[in-house]
């Protein structure tokens, strides 16, 4: 069951990672850098407030869930009016921001992000808690499909951010539809809500949620400050170099922690904590041996990719910003899928607030500062020095409740494997191809050469590993049925 799940879900994942490369294409060519400035900031805000307003619910439950304390009804319920009163009261906090700026068609955008994004995670939440994980992904598919159509159709058509908006709520309206889910789901009543459930869920799920929502705080604030300090054109442009590194790692790195996370804890529970510390250790080897690479081979294409990708007015930004927004994003990913596990494995998730509440305070500082004299590389830079106190504050508290072993030599053999890779990927002359047919040279270059050098450098004890697959699958063929 475990293997088959995260197959969906990693199905369900890839899904809107690739459409977001499609869209990124046609809209950063269809629209100015201000549209695309305030398109994303409004995605991004509505996303933050519904991790601040929901994460508590949603952790909780799972939690509860997991424990048989609670029904599929009562679960039901439990959405259903926080869902709604929260809603409520969202709505009018954006009322009055339009009312005191004067933004209306910005608030409106906003509320309708958050209204239906909420209604539609509490719908993918029911799935997941009660294991309709093919409902899950039909939903999550068929959104995709459904956001990238109407949205590239509406901005082609002329309205701008506006259509992109648009398409994004009528993907998620359209999905809640014809599942269902609207009438099915979603029915307010404060008669049978569980209040001693709903206050234990508060106790549980708070300090989690919070630790997620600090995260989003360095996620968000070098955009929101971005455009409120250099306008929305700058934030666009800052919006774009970043989409494509984040979704690139963040999808591999999410892939791996979902596949490599129920194994730790089930091996923890029976097995114990030496056990689960080597599998750790394999974990955390083949996560950097994905990640590191990913971004040096990043870097070894933009010349020739990002072209492809974006419009030409994001060109160069995207190309300056990538080495400097790839080492951040590499921070992010390392601590949120490895150095973090260390409070949750022990189970003190307060360590997590404290560290990621310091780093969220240090990056809000640094990009009021940073940001006047130095643009978009000043946030950047301010995201790298945020990410950066998360691992060093976080493995230094974290080790002192759940130990993580940092296998040195190992990731300087993948460092040295990445910059030869990288340096061979620079190699191919610029006048033997041109065009994506370059990308795809580059690319297959760089595999190649980084397999090689994993296997010659015994990165992970690769090569016992394969031969211990190949050992089992000659014994398995030769043996008689």
């Amino acid at each position: 069951m475990y293997v088959k799940h995260s197959l969906l879900y990693l199905l369900a994942k890839l899904a809107p990672a690739l459409a977001s490369f499609v869209v990124l294409a046609a809209y950063t060519r269809w629209m100015s850098a201000e549209e695309y400035g305030v398109f994303t900031t409004i995605l991004v805000v509505a996303s933050s407030v519904s991790l601040f307003a929901f994460g508590w619910l949603y952790v909780g439950i799972m939690r509860f869930w997991n424990k048989q304390e609670v029904t599929a009804g009562a679960v039901e319920q439990l959405i259903s009016v926080s869902v709604l009163t929260i809603a409520a009261f969202v709505g009018l906090l954006a009322l009055i921001f339009a009312l005191v700026t004067g933004q209306v068609a910005v608030a409106a955008g906003f509320f309708v992000v958050f209204l239906s994004s909420a209604f539609y995670e509490a719908y993918q939440r029911i799935n997941s808690i009660t294991l309709k994980v093919n409902h899950y992904v039909w939903a999550e598919v068929t959104r995709t499909l459904l956001t990238m159509g109407s949205g590239l159709l509406l901005v082609w058509a002329g309205y701008s951010w506006l259509g992109a908006i648009g398409g994004v709520v009528l993907g998620v309206l359209l999905v809640l539809v014809l599942s269902g889910a609207l009438w099915r789901h979603f029915r307010f009543s404060w008669r049978g809500l569980d209040r001693d459930v709903l206050k234990s869920l508060l106790v549980y799920g708070l300090p989690l949620s919070l630790s997620l929502v600090l995260l989003e705080v360095i996620h968000m604030s070098d955009r929101v400050m971005i455009g409120w300090l250099l306008g929305y054109g700058q934030a666009g442009e800052y919006a774009v170099a970043y989409n494509l590194p984040f979704q690139i790692l963040m999808m591999m790195t999410s892939s791996l922690n979902l596949a490599a996370y129920p194994v730790v804890i089930r091996t923890l529970e029976q097995e114990g904590q030496q056990q689960a510390e080597a599998r750790l250790q394999q974990y955390f080897v083949l996560l950097m041996g994905v990640s590191i690479p990913a971004i040096f081979g990043l870097v070894g294409i933009a010349d020739a990719f990002i072209p492809l990708l974006v419009g030409a007015a994001f060109v160069p930004t995207s190309i300056s910003l990538l080495p400097w927004i790839g080492i951040a994003i590499f921070a992010n990913c390392t601590y949120l899928f490895y150095v973090s596990l260390s409070f949750q494995l022990a189970k003190y998730t307060a360590g997590s607030v404290k560290v990621v509440g310091v780093a969220a305070v240090v990056n809000v500082v640094l990009n009021l500062v940073l940001i006047p004299s130095y643009g978009l590389l000043g946030a950047t830079l301010a995201s790298i020095a945020a990410y950066l106190i998360c691992l060093v504050y976080g493995y230094y508290l974290g080790r002192q409740h759940f130990a993580l072993t940092m296998p040195v030599l190992d990731v300087g053999k993948i460092l040295l494997a990445a910059l030869v890779m990288y340096g061979l990927m620079g190699q191919l002359p610029e006048s033997l191809v041109h065009g994506a047919y370059r990308v795809a040279l580059q690319i297959l270059l760089g595999v190649l050469t980084y397999a090689t050098l994993v296997w010659l450098l015994d990165i992970g004890n690769v090569r016992q590993l394969v031969k211990g697959r190949l050992g089992w699958a000659t014994f398995s063929m030769s043996s008689p049925r």
